[in-house]
């Protein structure tokens, strides 16, 4: 079953709770700049964005590697990168129209890999704005709203 990110950034309240997760799971200490994924602050519209990897389907990231060292992970289905393998060239980093690839502060490639299928950003997003789901439900919130506001034009048509 195909999985897919759900991030909605009228949930995020800026925490930043899932880059402090990101970096623990991953380099065992407290540094959100070793997160995998980024809280951009829209101040004004008030808006936090969790961005994050989406492993996309045409992944132009891997597209552009010169030494394969992003792959698809075939149980995860999600691109994963392997620093064994990267010259440290930044294709990826400049050439993702997402922003989901980033560095640290001391120029490593992060990039999310999905915590081996079990996102654990998700699991301590406690308003629920990051959710990893099957495909098919995502967007599912956006169909309900969209159906809720014809309903009432036509209703208000009828009248």
């Amino acid at each position: 079953m195909k999985k897919s990110w759900k991030i909605d950034p009228e949930k995020c309240t800026g925490c930043r709770t899932c880059e402090v997760v990101c970096s623990i799971q991953h380099h065992g200490e407290l540094n959100i700049n070793k997160s995998r994924l980024k809280v951009v602050k829209w101040e004004e519209q008030g808006l936090d964005v969790p961005v994050v990897c989406q492993h996309c389907d045409t992944p132009v990231c891997q597209q552009n590697c010169p030494t394969g060292a992003l792959q698809r992970d075939e149980e995860t289905g999600g691109i994963v990168y392997r620093q064994e393998t990267c010259i440290g060239c930044k294709l990826c980093l400049l050439v993702c129209p997402l922003g989901g690839i980033n560095l640290d502060s001391d120029g490593n490639l992060l990039k999310c890999d999905l915590c081996g299928g079990d996102p654990q950003c998700v699991k301590f997003c406690i308003p629920a704005a990051i959710e990893y789901l099957p495909a098919e439900q995502v967007g599912e919130r956006q169909r309900k709203k969209a159906a809720a506001a014809f309903l009432k034009d036509a209703s208000a048509d009828r009248k």
